[in-house]
């Protein structure tokens, strides 16, 4: 009957390995279904499109899901990923599953990717909890082995027998549920609890017996091996985060089934958990054990209806403060409070170890029990105990310091004898900027905590001169350094001299020597013109006027070591005065219509511009008088003075053209441009037109031009030829007249030369300016101005306010 069935499931699975190799499947799908090894196939590789078209050639097939994974095993797809393919058929998350035990409903098991919960790993303080809740760590049974001796052969193993050598043959035989297998032609051999040694030779007492009798003779050899590993069910109770019913590898442990339960609750035993099995406990499994030494002894493999119990932890002691590891810790009858602290890793480096604070809970209320170091062996700690371990206090109990000019300022021991010489020997010495003529000891009574000073002279001990201090706990010594207590003098040298500067003081120095450093005079040096500016050093009250003594002095250009000099004193100011008719060469340029344009150096302090006109050969018969024009560096005030005054000619014309932009950039460049009248200088040399040259004037007499530039705000800026005797009017009107944005009222001329002038009015009558040859007229745009009338949001504004002022006024009429 039993081979019967077995080919009949035979039949049915070639019939349905015709129906999937017929199926049009994608190319991947078509590698697995048709391949005869599956025994590398990895399911989490598959897409779900793949899983959802197997899924689909199933349902058409008719087959039964435990025929459908009979199926793949055969094609030696390993068992666990058979499970997930299951699972992914059923469409479940590859993640532990169990059955609710009043349903006894067992679900299949994924071992191979078993994490806790969906999303983040459980937290507690229990320890021993990270053991089942870290995502990480995996307790999967390595289906890859050779299988244990011990291993016991159940219902649905597979067997492999090969025999080889005289005579050939090789079986795969499934553990029937009775716990036989039947051999062709040999007969049926009860395997059921039999390790595979024990199974091999029955088997091979039964062959000798039917037909392979030179099995005795070893001319024909039999190996038995498990081909593939059953399935097992096993119960989670107790205080399990997950408790049920699991299907797991008949290999897994006890580990393996507390991983899948997610491991005992927080109140739960880790400590004293039970294999049950036939009704009887089989094993006590303190995982502490593998925790802290990594013995397994009692993590036994589980057989099929095992049942795991995890009772309520007895006692649970809590543990904190200077331990490496804090948490809630299960302990027995016979564990004290130094296996606790073991348990916990130790102390830490700062932990103060003399006593541990103990809060204990009575039957009434609670207590504070410490208990010294010498009883932590002998102390059994309770249900409810709270462990608190100190920290060491932040001082030394031997110690003294030294600190400032010395080779290595630190903390030093405080030996029996130590004395403040021998400190400071200690300290590798005193260094060469040391203070010796001061020196102090803080010290600390130790009865109050308050400090006092001792003074002392470094150099005295020393020298040994003084009784030597003995030092105290906590004694600090502070050296100084010589400098610090010193007055950092200062001396500062102004005028004609190379380097001019502050310079430190140092005792013995003179005036050459200053003006040494300084590396001398300057060409413009007066030496016979020094000026020493001495603080007011007297103590009299009476004298409050007096700041400084000034000292005359001189000395010579080679500052030789021979003739008078003067001693200086901290804090002098020395002047080198520059000689009075000392005067540098000063030049300006003259460029464009003149005979010889370039640089010239001034000879006089009044020298002017018809002198310098001169001096170039005269004029051309091409120079524009009128346009002649002196560009000068822009002093300070004559800047501020230029801003001002053209303030509001740059705002007219901000808006202009390209021409008169430039034209007012010009303006405000770190130089200014004076107009000059060019025709009355010659005419009138060192009149009051003639100007006297400065450092750096550039003049500038420009080519005759006989156009007239149009600017601004007019319908085509443009360059009109000259016409004499012409109006304003006239050269508006050639460059199309006005714009509509034109400020007709504020018209400008720029003439040649760089003045300005612009339309005038008086009562009714407005007088235009004049415009010459070269000149350009400027007519700026009319400001912006905002319109009249209210916005949108200001309109909304204003009614809301009437409305709410309306709603007042008819509240207070109907009160």
């Amino acid at each position: 009957m039993v081979v019967n069935i077995y080919r009949l499931g035979i039949v049915k699975t070639a019939f349905f390995l015709c129906l999937l190799l017929g199926a049009g499947y994608t190319a991947k799908s078509q590698d697995i279904l048709k391949s005869k090894d599956l025994t590398t196939l990895k399911v989490d590789a598959l897409s779900d499109e793949e899983i959802g078209k197997i899924k689909e050639q199933l349902a058409q097939s008719g087959l039964t899901d435990l025929q459908a994974e009979e199926f793949f095993l055969q094609k030696g797809l390993p068992l666990i990923e058979a499970q997930k393919l299951q699972a992914r058929l059923a469409g479940k998350k590859t993640k532990p599953h169990f059955s609710n035990s009043t349903k006894n409903a067992s679900r299949t098991t994924d071992t191979s990717s078993l994490k806790y919960g969906d999303g983040e790993p459980f937290k507690s303080n229990v320890f021993g909890s990270e053991l089942f809740t870290n995502n990480k760590l995996f307790f999967e049974p390595d289906l890859r082995i050779a299988t244990p001796k011990n291993y016991a052969i159940g219902p649905d193993d597979e067997l492999v027998i090969d025999v080889f050598g005289y005579q050939e043959a090789n079986y795969r035989l499934q553990v029937s549920a009775e716990g036989t297998i039947n051999i062709p032609l040999i007969g049926v051999i009860s395997v059921n609890g039999l390790t595979v040694e024990q199974a091999s030779k029955r088997i091979k007492d039964k062959l000798q017996q039917n037909g392979y009798a030179n099995i005795a003779t070893g001319k024909t050899q039999v190996q038995i091996s498990i081909g593939k590993i059953r399935t097992i069910n096993v119960t989670v109770i107790g205080e399990a985060r997950k408790p049920g019913t699991y299907s797991i590898s008949s290999l897994s442990t006890v580990f393996n089934a507390l991983y899948l339960a997610a491991g005992p609750t927080d109140k739960g035993s880790f400590r004293e958990i039970e294999v049950v099995r036939n009704s009887k406990v089989l094993v006590k499994l303190d995982a502490y054990d593998f925790l802290l030494k990594g013995d397994q002894s009692k993590n036994v493999h589980l057989m099929d209806q095992d049942v795991i119990r995890i009772p309520v932890a007895k006692v649970q002691v809590s543990l904190s403060g200077e331990v490496k590891r804090e948490g809630v810790f299960e302990v027995l009858p016979t564990n004290s409070l130094q296996e606790l602290i073991d348990f916990a890793g130790g102390f830490t480096s700062e932990a103060y170890t003399a006593s541990i604070q103990i809060k204990q809970v009575t039957d009434k209320e609670r207590r504070v029990k410490d208990l010294p170091k010498d009883e932590f062996l002998n102390y059994i700690p309770t249900k409810g105990d709270s462990v608190f371990v100190g920290k060491i206090l932040n001082r030394y109990t031997n110690s003294v310091n030294i600190k400032g000019a010395i080779y290595r300022p630190g903390t030093y021991e405080l030996s029996s004898g130590l004395t403040l010489s021998k400190l400071i020997a200690k300290a590798d010495g005193l260094k060469d900027e040391a203070f010796k003529n001061r020196g102090l000891i803080i010290r600390t009574n130790e009865l109050d905590l308050t400090k006092k000073v001792l003074p002392f002279s470094v150099q005295n001990i020393i020298n040994k001169t003084d009784i030597d201090i003995v030092l105290q706990k906590d004694d600090q010594v502070i050296i100084g350094a010589a400098d610090v207590y010193k007055q950092n003098y200062t001396l500062q040298l102004l005028g004609e001299v190379k380097k001019p500067g502050i310079f430190n003081y140092v005792e013995g120095i003179t005036l050459k020597d200053l003006l040494f450093l300084a590396e001398g005079f300057t060409d413009a040096s007066a030496i016979d013109k020094i000026e020493i500016a001495r603080r007011y050093a007297s103590d009299s009250v009476t004298n409050v006027n007096n700041i400084a003594v000034i000292v005359d002095a001189t000395s010579e250009k080679n500052l030789s070591t021979i003739g008078t000099d003067i001693q200086l004193n901290p804090w002098d100011i020395v002047s080198v005065r520059k000689k009075p008719n000392y005067q540098e060469q000063i030049s300006v340029k003259i460029l464009g219509e003149v005979k010889y344009p370039g640089d010239y150096a001034l000879t006089t302090k009044n020298e002017r511009v018809s002198n310098l006109i001169a001096r170039s050969g005269g004029l051309t018969n091409f120079a524009f008088t009128e346009a002649a024009s002196l560009t000068r560096i822009n002093k300070v005030e004559l800047r501020r003075l230029n801003q001002d005054n053209l303030k509001k000619l740059q705002k007219d014309v901000n808006d202009s053209t390209t021409t008169s932009n430039k034209f007012t950039t010009d303006i405000f460049k770190p130089t200014i441009k004076v107009g000059l009248n060019l025709q009355e200088i010659l005419n009138k040399s060192g009149g009051i037109d003639d100007v006297v040259l400065q450092e750096g004037d550039v003049l500038n007499i420009p080519k005759q031009q006989r156009e007239v530039k149009v600017n601004g705000e007019v319908m085509v800026p443009s360059e009109v030829v000259y016409k004499q005797d012409a109006n304003l009017s006239y050269y508006i009107n050639k460059a199309g007249g006005f714009t509509d944005n034109a400020r007709e009222q504020r018209v400008y001329v720029i003439y040649p030369n760089g003045s300005a002038a612009r339309i005038k009015k008086f009562l009714f009558f407005k007088t235009n300016p004049k415009v010459t040859a070269g000149s350009e007229i400027l007519v700026p745009q009319i400001p912006e101005r905002k319109k009249a009338g209210l916005s949108t949001t200001e309109i909304i504004g204003l009614t809301s306010a009437v409305a709410s002022l309306t709603g007042v006024v008819i509240a207070i009429l109907r009160f």
